[in-house]
Order: structure tokens, then sequence, then C-alpha cells
């Protein structure tokens, strides 16, 4: 199975960011460093997306018919796998493939440019919950600094490789402040910062996944900085406390 990294949005976010600071690195991504092999199915909201050409973005199982993901990752239409450990074994025991055809971006997504990156798409046919497949609830709170999340995905390790297997890796909520800092010209509400401790960070192709704080979905992989896993430097995750109603809605409505 070929597997596809990246999208034009990391590399022209990146190259927008250094017009304006001339101090970030010249492209903008997101994947895992410093990681290692999730215990097999710890992750069981976990969700691949997969278009022709490949894998190409996480997601996030939050209703028997509904996957969160970043909005920079929509497409027109989708094939979701869940209950997945490996890439590489899309018939893995316990695990589902499953058309989608719509998706729905947050209506102010990049209003302003960047901020409100999440979509809900919706699954062709409801999902049976099992020990390999189940949903996980969205935080009600904030993060608060300092709080230890989870963060899950197939993106490219420290040393430039994609995994088969699906990695995790632990990381800190950062101070509003250090986002501000480093991120100040696209930085929003929308937006929280973690990571930058021991050169663990998410990273390309990681995108639209979940960071899992107190148990419950705290965030999306979004953004960072094209070098991933540089000391000091956290990486950027859509803020779901900030739109649980509006996620509410969709699933009740749509």
């Amino acid at each position: 199975m070929t597997v596809t990294v990246g999208t034009p949005w990391g590399w022209f976010l990146g190259n927008f960011i250094l017009g304006v600071t001339g101090s970030l690195a010249s492209s903008l991504s997101s994947r895992i460093v410093q990681g290692e092999d999730c215990m097999p199915h710890s992750q069981p909201w976990q969700a691949a997306l997969f278009a022709e050409d490949g894998f190409f973005c996480s997601g996030v199982l939050v209703h028997p018919r509904w996957v969160l993901s970043a909005a920079h990752c929509s497409q027109d239409s989708y094939m979701v796998g869940l209950g997945l450990h490996s890439l590489e074994a899309t018939q893995e025991p316990g695990s589902r493939m499953i058309e989608a055809s719509i998706s729905i971006p947050h209506p102010q997504y990049n209003d302003p440019p960047y901020a409100n990156d999440l979509m809900l798409i919706k699954l062709d046919q409801f999902v049976m919950e099992s020990d390999t497949v189940k949903s996980i609830s969205i935080a009600s709170q904030c993060p608060i600094p300092g709080d230890s999340c989870l963060v899950s995905g197939w993106g490219r390790m420290g040393n430039g490789r994609l995994p088969s297997l699906l990695q995790c890796v632990n990381l800190s909520v950062a101070p509003e402040e250090t986002c501000r800092e480093l991120y100040g010209p696209v930085y929003h509400q929308s937006m929280f910062c973690a990571g930058g401790q021991d050169q663990k960070d998410s990273c390309h192709g990681d995108s639209g996944g979940p960071i899992v704080c107190n148990r419950s979905l705290q965030g999306l992989v979004s953004l960072g900085q094209g070098e991933c896993g540089q000391p000091g430097i956290p990486s950027v995750y859509t803020n779901l406390c900030k739109f649980t109603d509006w996620i509410q809605r969709i699933i009740l409505t749509r």
C-alpha cells in the first residue's frame, strides 16, 4: 500500500509564516517523532483515511457513524479504516473498511487562515463497537498547561521513515504564551500547543489524528514546524473544547 504524506497546505503555510516572521522553518507539517509502537488496539478510536493514492490522514471515531479529522484533510470521498494497527494489513482481524462520501468542514475553517481546522466525516454505515473499534468522548474542558496527553498516528518518524505500525508518543500541553510567541501570525483561540519536550512530537502524516488528555479527545493534529521534534518547539492542535456544540449539532441533525 502506498502512503501519501503531506499536502500543499503544509508547504504553503510554512512559507507564509516565514515571510511574516523570518524565523520559522520553511514548511509546516504534522507527524510522530521519538514515539514507539502503540500497544495493538490500545487506541481503538483511531481512524485511517485512504484515498486512491493510499493513506493520507488520520481521524477519530466519535460516534458510531461519525469520524472527526482536520479540515485540511478534506476530500470528495474516503475509505475509512477502523481497528487498524498496521497499515500494511487492511484485512487485519477486528478491522473495518467503510466508505464515506459526506464530509462537513467547520464553516469557519481558514477564517482567519488556518483556524478552526476540523471536519466531520459521515460513514456510509453505522459501526458496531468492539474490542478493536470504539468511539471516544470529546473533552468538555479546555487543556491546561502541563496536562499529559498521548498522540497517535502513522506519520513520519524521526528517521524520516514511515512506520507500518501505529505510533504513540506522550506530550505535555504547552503554555498559551509559548504557542502565541511561536505561531503568532496564525495563532487562534481554536488552537493549542503540545510537545517541545525531549524532541517528542507529532509530524507530517499524522494530520487529523487524536491527542488524548485525561481519557478524553482533547484535540486533532493540525500543524507544526517543518523540522519536527525540535527542542522547545511544540506543535499545534485543534482545540476541540471550543467546538462541542457544533459537533453535537451536526451529528444530531445530519
